[in-house]
């Protein structure tokens, strides 16, 4: 069963009021944006950057919403409906309670995944391998913040088997804010890299910040780490882990991990192969997703799986993983009209991924192809973006493609190390300008990544559209 309410249990759950008593008073399921609306649901109007949901409360009661949340009495007394608004000082707040009381009355394993890299993948990988014990819930798209995990919370029905819920964060105190609504029973931290150091300043901040997921959990629930992550584990010894909670540390390096990855193999563009031990028992599975560093990220999903369901069978967990489809714009292999291979990576990029894409490239030109790279700019890197730029133009220059195509005021800096390695290179002064070089140019795979800022899903466009 979906979240269903009356609406004066709504007016109790919010502190909100009405302006009198709708004559079906009854919602299932919960929608912040008004074309989702199906019949039936709270509309929830949230403030945005340059709109606010009561301009769509129209459109979300002629689409069936059966009640809405609103922050204007005039507001709800203008609207076709006045009486099937439900007045609160601050809609975004109303939901998160609301999220609140709903997590508090359900009873299956609700896992959080955060880290600086790959827990959008840990997140799918996850539902991937659950998906076997029975219908759940995780997060769509990038549900991530103050407003998508809520959502995804109201989203679980009663009859779920699990929940994964995937926390991200710009900024120090959001992690905590999101883990206490979600209070998951297993906690993953992914890793701990140069992501939105820009906002934190520095790796150590990043690292307190991801562990904010505890301040959620329970004494009784289990989180999950990546071992290998030095400024990761000198967070957890700053952290206050209660004597009662089960720490789980995975990695390839480290010793005394309980979860160890013992050999990563990339098939090229078929895939990666990987086997791990966990404890006394060793897995070994064949992926389809591409890149070796997804061997990390496989062996927290199956880490995080044993926790919350302990008695999922080795099979269930390796033909979870081999189930596993990449989500899109990570690392999407596309075959272009040419017969050319382009693997969209376009969906977001800091120094640890964008390293990533490089070794990959590196095992492809290992396995006799010629790699083409359409790299953009890094964000929220703060003052250290040169540098890091820097850092991924020497790798770029290690790894020696055929060419390399940039866009972006920093992409400059990956130019100067990739020249003097001999490298074609290019500056673009836009995506579609970096899709229309990058496809006159000759290679047998070609990879693109950036910042999602960037929108380097432009010069994707152009690359299946002229190839």
């Amino acid at each position: 069963m979906t979240l269903s309410l009356t609406q004066s249990d709504l007016i109790q759950i919010t502190g909100g009021s009405s302006l009198g008593a709708v004559a079906t008073p009854v919602f299932q399921g919960v929608e912040f944006d008004s074309r989702e609306i199906r019949g039936g649901e709270l509309f929830v109007a949230l403030a945005g950057e340059k709109t606010h949901g009561h301009q769509f409360l129209a459109t979300a009661f002629n689409r069936g919403a059966a009640l809405a949340l609103v922050e204007s009495e005039q507001i709800a007394k203008d609207s076709e409906f006045p009486t099937a608004c439900v007045i609160v000082p601050n809609s975004l707040l109303a939901f998160q309670q609301l999220a609140s009381y709903w997590r508090a009355q359900l009873t299956m394993p609700v896992i959080g995944v955060t880290g600086s890299v790959g827990k959008t993948t840990v997140k799918e990988m996850l539902a991937s391998i659950l998906m076997l014990t029975g219908a759940g819930t995780y997060s769509l798209k990038s549900h991530n913040n103050h407003v998508g995990v809520p959502y995804t919370i109201c989203r679980i029905k009663r009859e779920h088997a699990w929940a994964v819920i995937e926390m991200g964060m710009n900024h120090a105190g959001e992690i905590s804010t999101v883990s206490k609504i979600a209070r998951p029973d297993v906690g993953v931290i992914t890793t701990i890299a140069p992501a939105h150091i820009e906002h934190l300043g520095s790796l150590d901040a990043i690292a307190d910040a991801k562990c904010e997921i505890l301040h959620g959990m329970s004494s009784s629930s289990t989180l999950v780490v990546n071992g290998d992550s030095q400024a990761l584990e000198m967070a957890l010894n700053r952290a206050e882990i209660r004597s009662t909670q089960r720490v789980i540390r995975f990695g390839a390096e480290a010793s005394g991990l309980d979860a160890t990855l013992v050999k990563a193999e990339s098939r090229g563009l078929e895939g990666l192969t990987l086997t791990a031990r966990l404890g006394s028992q060793e897995i070994t599975a064949s992926m389809s997703v591409l890149g070796r560093h997804n061997a990390l990220n496989a062996l927290a999903a199956v880490v995080a799986a044993q926790a919350a369901c302990p008695d999922m069978e080795l099979l269930q967990l390796q033909k979870g993983l081999e189930n596993f489809k990449a989500p899109l714009m990570r690392l999407n292999r596309i075959t272009l009209a040419n017969g050319r291979i382009l693997v969209d990576d376009s969906y977001n990029a800091n120094p640890a991924s964008m390293k990533a894409l490089i070794e990959l490239a590196t095992d492809l030109q290992g396995q006799g192809s010629k790699v083409g790279l359409v790299l953009g700019d890094m964000f929220e890197l703060g003052p250290d973006s040169e540098r890091y730029h820097t850092e991924i133009g020497q790798a770029v220059a290690a790894c020696r493609p055929v060419f390399l195509v940039c866009v972006g005021p920093f992409s400059r800096f990956y130019l100067t190390p990739a020249q003097a390695s001999g490298i074609a290179t290019y500056q673009a002064e836009t995506p579609e300008q970096a899709g229309h070089v990058a496809a006159k140019l000759q290679s047998d795979i070609l990879l693109v990544k950036a910042s999602r800022g960037m929108q380097l899903d432009r010069a994707v466009s152009v690359l299946r559209s002229d190839s």
